[in-house]
């Protein structure tokens, strides 16, 4: 516990004096969760406004082309943000590697995307088994004569063991994914189904240490996306009150507009760093584990992972 404890702590120190990765890291926290708060925020999800929306698309002459179409949309979006991910954090750990000269490659990036593409379907598989239940119990909670509590939460309740299958395949997910792709970076190239079969073997000999990055990772996001949410939802009241007068009878929203943006990016930038420092503790805890099980499993020895092993074994930074 210890040992594990310390390699969080010196992952954090490297993240904060690599202050160059915090932009890859931001853009691998935005694509995964880091655009939640904003749309909260300025379009914070409505139960009328989403029956009107399904409504709408029901009726229009293009039906169902037009579901098709935009569940395509859909996909197509949900691919390039887990492109821009494997990216990124392939960006993080060569950048991190010492004497590593492999350039971010489209070979490696794809490999990556596989991993990420592979260990998403349980999750998406989850999330469907969410809207699906919420879809079912949905028409009845509209029609309760329960006026205390708000739908959506009314909904939220009763959707509390699909949730929970939710997070269990998220927390899954997140420590498959995440072992692989360190695998897969440390071995350069190595082919995806490979790197998952050994990520899986891997968890069985050190699930406490894995799982618990993925926990972690998956509580500091949450916490990240709750205070974001709280700033952001503060700083756009008087901007949406703005907005809605007309920017002639208020000409100082477009400054509100402009600071909120600098703002959320400031904020954006302090998820990048912490992200980069979960991506850095788990090359760490990766690199530790194979450098410990090598002589049995044939692992490639701990100089593969640059500094990141040689700070688990004493070495140079």
């Amino acid at each position: 516990m210890r040992n594990w404890l310390g390699r969080g702590m010196r992952a954090a120190q490297s993240a904060a004096d690599r202050a160059d990765l915090w932009p890859a890291g931001a853009l691998a926290w935005l694509v995964f969760i880091g655009w939640l708060p904003l749309l909260l925020v300025i379009a914070p999800p409505d139960a009328e406004g989403l029956e009107a929306f399904g409504v709408s698309l029901y009726l229009a002459e293009s039906f169902p082309v037009n579901v098709a179409l935009l569940a395509g949309g859909l996909v197509v979006g949900f691919a390039a943000a887990c492109l821009l991910a494997s990216a990124a954090e392939l960006v993080i750990h060569d950048a991190m590697a010492r004497g590593d000269r492999h350039a971010l490659s489209a070979t490696r990036t794809l490999s990556a995307f596989a991993v990420v593409l592979v260990c998403s379907v349980p999750v998406v598989a989850a999330l469907g088994l969410v809207l699906l239940s919420g879809f079912a119990v949905a028409p009845s909670e509209y029609m309760s004569a329960e006026l205390g509590t708000p739908v959506l939460l009314r909904i939220l309740l009763r959707l509390v063991p699909q949730l929970v299958i939710l997070v269990a395949a998220l927390l899954a997910a997140q420590a498959i994914a995440g072992t692989a792709l360190r695998i897969g970076f440390a071995d350069h190239g190595r082919p995806a189904t490979a790197a998952l079969s050994a990520a899986v073997r891997l968890i069985r000999r050190r699930a406490p240490g894995l799982v618990g990055i993925a926990a972690v990772g998956l509580l500091v996001d949450t916490l990240i996306v709750a205070i974001e949410y709280g700033i952001l939802r503060v700083l756009w009241q008087p901007i949406g009150l703005g907005l809605g007068d007309g920017l002639e009878s208020r000409p100082e929203t477009i400054l509100l507009l402009l600071g909120f943006i600098a703002v959320w990016l400031g904020l954006l930038l302090a998820a990048g760093a912490l992200h980069v420092a979960i991506s850095i503790w788990w090359a760490a805890e990766v690199g530790s584990g194979r450098e410990a099980s090598a002589p049995m499993a044939g692992a490639p020895p701990a100089a593969a992972m640059g500094p990141l092993a040689d700070r688990e074994s004493g070495g140079a930074h």
